[in-house]
């Protein structure tokens, strides 16, 4: 009996190594080591970005020290999750040093988080908020990851249908 037990565990540990192997791949695949801040740049000027006064709140942009310039966005169609619809945007603005920044914002009906991505495409910082709430909150990484890398993985599609970025026109010297 103990044999038969020693042979069923030499047989599935390939297996389990195998399983073991594979999941971090494929979550690594499912949350992306793509970087949605330069996807979208790269695209910038063949975007069709909408300028907005007040696109981003006062207070969001205290929190996420942004919002030194124009603000421009670009929505994606409404899509329903789990039963709600989720209105996504992001905003072209810039930092205290006056460097292009991107600003996602999901909106359900019972909350809106802003994401600020690092110039690698993570999460620098969020900001969370109840609809009817009276005030922002800076949301911690840990609790704010998970809904971020959601995002990331619909604006990652998104992006990756507007094709490569044009190339810069070659000047030819006149003569």
């Amino acid at each position: 009996m103990k044999i038969t037990r020693f042979r069923n565990f030499l047989w599935l540990a390939p297996v389990a190594m195998v399983l073991a192997w594979q999941l971090p791949v494929s979550l690594r695949a499912q949350a992306g080591s793509y970087n949605i801040q330069k996807e979208i740049l790269d695209h910038k000027d063949a975007l069709n970005w909408k300028a907005v006064d007040n696109g981003i709140p006062a207070d969001v942009c205290t929190i996420l020290q942004v919002c030194n310039g124009a603000v421009k966005v670009i929505a994606l169609p409404r899509a329903t999750e789990g039963g709600q619809p989720v209105g996504r945007g992001a905003f072209l603005t810039q930092d205290g040093k006056h460097a292009d920044v991107i600003v996602l914002e999901r909106q359900t009906p019972a909350d809106t988080y802003f994401f600020l991505l690092t110039p690698q495409g993570t999460l620098a910082k969020a900001a969370y908020a109840q609809v009817g709430g009276t005030s922002w909150l800076t949301m911690g990484m840990a609790l704010a990851q998970p809904t971020f890398d959601k995002d990331k993985v619909v604006w990652h599609n998104w992006a990756s249908k507007l094709g490569s970025a044009a190339p810069a026109a070659d000047k030819k010297p006149d003569t």
